[in-house]
């Protein structure tokens, strides 16, 4: 990894924890989030993964996700400057052994 390339993943990692400190307290099913980028293809390459309990109903989940989804891409912009399109913006639930 170029040393750009680090400054840029510790800025993305800093305003997408960031997002995710702010927003855990707010929504119910929202568990954390993670980025995965492949700097020789960025932004393109850029995915952020939205991860939710597996307990929470499909419905909220699209509910929480539609919040969140303005909140990472407003996070970004500064860095893109654009906003991520949704289509790099996933979901997905995690499951927890009890």
């Amino acid at each position: 990894m170029r040393k750009s390339d680090k400054k840029l993943e510790n800025e993305i990692i800093r305003r997408l924890t960031e997002v995710c400190e702010a927003m855990k307290p707010q929504l119910e099913g929202f568990v954390w989030l993670t980025h995965e980028v492949n700097y020789q293809r960025f932004p393109q390459s850029l995915l952020v993964t939205l991860v939710f309990n597996d307990e929470i109903s499909e419905p909220a989940l699209l509910t929480e996700f539609a919040e969140l989804l303005p909140a990472v891409q407003a996070a970004l912009r500064p860095i893109l400057n654009k906003d991520l399109p949704a289509k790099q913006i996933e979901a997905r639930r995690e499951h927890r052994l009890h």
